[in-house]
């Protein structure tokens, strides 16, 4: 019996071989396969990832531009207005383009306060504050509304602060640019 049974064992030995190693490499590709799978869902959370913060990053910059821009246009018609309340020549057209200067501003400047980080906040907040109250000072020399904070505002007084808001505007744009890495650190 032991000569007919070997060959059986060795035949079902053979056979459960066989049918082991199927399933092994079968068990084998299926864990290849989930790896592969997993590290390819991993590539692309990380490419998501990435393209997110590069959106991120876009929109702030774009934010940037437009707030930069308003920023210096309003800056540009304060001054303008300066000279045309200076030279007697205020008309409602140089009012309405200082007020449209001054709307866009707030506009860009509300978009920011959603966006930008808190240490640029806190630098635009000075610009945009200073604007607005020159933007006051201009007002009451026009229409000769006595100042609410400050006995002595004048002409003169108003284009110091005018062209003191360059230096502000500079440093904000500075710090702006630190933010996104288009400069060293650096002035």
């Amino acid at each position: 019996m032991s000569t007919t049974v070997a060959p059986l064992v060795i035949a079902f030995l053979g056979i459960v071989g066989t049918l082991a190693s199927a399933l092994m490499t079968q068990r084998l590709a299926t864990k290849a396969k989930a790896l592969e799978l997993d590290q390819s869902a991993r590539q692309r959370a990380e490419e998501r990832q990435h393209e997110t913060e590069r959106a991120l990053a876009e929109a702030v910059r774009a934010c940037y531009v437009r707030l930069n821009t308003a920023s210096l246009d309003y800056q540009s018609e304060l001054n303008h207005f300066w000279h045309a309340l200076r030279a007697g020549r205020v008309t409602d057209d140089v009012r309405t383009r200082l007020d449209d200067a001054r709307r866009e501003h707030r506009a860009r400047y509300s978009e920011a306060q959603m966006r930008i980080p808190d240490d640029v906040l806190t630098v635009v907040d000075g610009v945009h504050r200073r604007l607005n109250h020159v933007y006051g000072v201009l007002k009451r020399l026009d229409s000769g509304a006595p100042s609410r904070w400050e006995d002595d505002e004048s002409l003169d007084e108003a284009h110091q602060q005018v062209m003191g808001l360059w230096k502000q505007l500079t440093e904000m744009r500075r710090t702006m640019r630190r933010s996104i890495g288009a400069t060293q650190g650096g002035p």
